[in-house]
């Protein structure tokens, strides 16, 4: 009879010590976000960032409107102008393109021009930096040209620069018709020299020898 209960004893306390162990539970679930959270989760919606501009070079001067500069009505002509060549010995005829209007005209377009760099390689500048014109005027047969007096100031070139200036002025001037003679004045009053090689007390006609 023992040998009948043991193994029926044995199978019921196996039976009980299953089921006092505690069910296996399910992993918990993680907490559900604020909606404080889920507002720091969403990217904002960031403002276009333009290229920043460079800021203009102040040491760089904006160079003027044509119309600020000559006045209303701007109208281009081509105008014949002579510089001096290279080696410095004669003057040479080249075209130029030039803005004349109410403020500027046509004598004192083509004399301004003298005074910029050429673009030609074989031609020069004969005029100093820092010349400026006054005004030129037309009377008659007569043009009057009127330099600040930087000219004389600023001026070194021997004889034959000085000729070579003058003429260059002369023939520009002279190449228009109606222009056979010019004066030349220094801040409004007559001179008699540029430096002290041509007389320029009297008013002079086309040098066409400098052309040759």
């Amino acid at each position: 009879m023992k040998k009948i209960l043991m193994p029926a004893l044995l199978a019921l306390m196996l039976i009980t010590a299953g089921c006092d162990k505690p069910p296996v539970d399910n992993p918990p679930e993680k907490p559900s976000k604020t909606p404080a959270q889920a507002q720091t989760d969403v990217k904002p919606d960031l403002p276009e960032v333009k290229p920043v501009e460079p800021a203009p070079d102040k040491n760089v001067e904006p160079k003027a409107p044509a119309t600020a500069k000559h006045g209303k009505d701007v109208q281009s002509m081509n105008v014949k102008v002579y510089y001096p060549d290279d080696s410095g010995m004669k003057l040479v005829e080249v075209e130029r393109e030039v803005l004349v209007s109410d403020k500027t005209d046509k004598y004192t377009a083509a004399v301004e021009s003298l005074l910029e760099e050429p673009k030609e390689t074989n031609l020069t500048k004969i005029f100093p930096k820092n010349a400026a014109i006054r005004s030129v005027k037309v009377d008659g047969e007569l043009a009057t040209v009127d330099f600040d007096g930087s000219l004389t100031k600023t001026f070194v070139g021997g004889s034959t620069g000085e000729e070579l200036l003058i003429g260059s002025v002369v023939d520009t001037l002279t190449n228009f018709p109606e222009v056979k003679r010019v004066k030349f004045l220094v801040d409004g009053k007559e001179i008699e020299t540029l430096s002290g090689h041509m007389d320029l007390s009297t008013p002079l006609e086309r040098m066409d020898s400098l052309t040759k």
